[in-house]
């Protein structure tokens, strides 16, 4: 079953409750809920890690936690889930998500060398976290701020809702196998 595989790969929640940032969460993190891995939790999870996965923001694990807690759903497997965007698959899914983007705002799509104009402008437009609320719209951001949202919000409703039927089709077909093999051995009862 699915389900041993992921356990192997999971922390326990006493490790989890133990680590000293986490601790301010007390008990909430010891619900049997979040730790339990059916269909409607893996799916669940599945849905949110994905679709967080797919912020355009960084420490995307806090909302995939935040969201795990609120629905009750496997929340190691959620905040695992948001490793899908990574240093190596970042600049991918960042074109797909211009690509998207453009298309359904009817925008011309972005070359690369826009899409590194973006990127530096946005970081100095930043200039840390003090920066944040400092930032007014220039042609660059202006142009492209719009397809890299609606593209990113698109692809991570997609890629979630995909993650979220097939972990449910695959869960489905594994047991019904299951159930199939345990009919068969009643049937035949090995001498």
């Amino acid at each position: 079953m699915p389900r041993r595989l992921i356990h192997r790969y999971l922390p326990t929640p006493e490790h989890i409750v133990e680590h000293r940032l986490l601790r301010f969460m007390g008990t909430r993190l010891v619900d049997p809920v979040l730790w339990t891995l059916h269909r409607r939790s893996a799916a669940g999870a599945m849905f949110i890690g994905l679709w967080c996965a797919m912020l355009p923001m960084p420490f995307q694990m806090v909302p995939a936690a935040a969201l795990a807690l609120l629905f009750r759903v496997n929340l190691p497997l959620a905040i695992v889930l948001c490793w899908a965007s990574n240093p190596l698959t970042v600049l991918p899914l960042m074109w797909l998500a211009f690509w998207l983007g453009s298309h359904l705002t009817g925008l011309p799509m972005v070359t690369g060398a826009q899409i590194v104009d973006f990127i530096t402008e946005i970081t100095q437009a930043l200039g840390g976290w003090a920066g944040l609320s400092a930032v007014t719209p220039t042609p660059v951001l202006s142009r492209y701020l719009l397809p890299f949202l609606l593209g990113t919000q698109i692809l991570g409703i997609l890629a979630g809702a995909l993650g979220y039927v097939m972990t449910r089709l695959i869960w489905r077909w594994h047991v019904q196998i299951n159930w199939h093999r345990r009919q068969a051995r009643r049937q035949h009862p090995s001498t």
